[in-house]
């Protein structure tokens, strides 16, 4: 398992770090929620229509539990939460939440633990390494 990367230049002035090279990041294609159910499917033994069927019932009870204002934690994926994003007033008593809260988002907190309290290593990362892009060395 291997992530992609390319360098790119740090072009805005403004910054310490203006003029050097990082590592970014080279997205090798997406995959679709009908192609993770196939997946599933030959791995799994189950139907098209059950792991279809599944998919879709567990995106509705989440959406069902997040507007209820919980947390929903998916072990081995992570936590699900909603946030508001808003505009600062002076005075608690001048907020109305109508002219500002901007917008409801989803976060999401990917599962991992914590390695020697420094720093996490995330589930998803684990045995992944970075690999050049192709055609791209400097």
């Amino acid at each position: 398992m291997a992530v992609h990367i390319k360098l790119i230049k740090n072009n805005i002035k403004s910054s310490r770090s203006y003029g050097k090279f990082f590592a970014k990041t080279v997205s090798q294609g997406e995959v679709t929620l009908g192609e993770i159910a196939a997946e599933a499917c030959r791995n799994s033994g189950f139907s098209k229509g059950t792991v279809d069927g599944v998919v879709t019932e567990l995106q509705d009870i989440l959406k069902h539990r997040l507007s209820e204002g919980q947390t929903v934690i998916l072990p081995g994926i992570g936590r699900f939460s909603l946030r508001v994003e808003s505009i600062g007033v002076d005075d608690p008593k001048e907020f109305n939440i109508g002219r500002h809260i901007t917008r409801i988002v989803c976060g999401f907190l990917p599962a991992g633990r914590r390695i020697q309290g420094r720093h996490i290593l995330y589930d998803f990362c684990e045995g992944v390494k970075a690999v050049w892009q192709a055609g791209f060395k400097p």
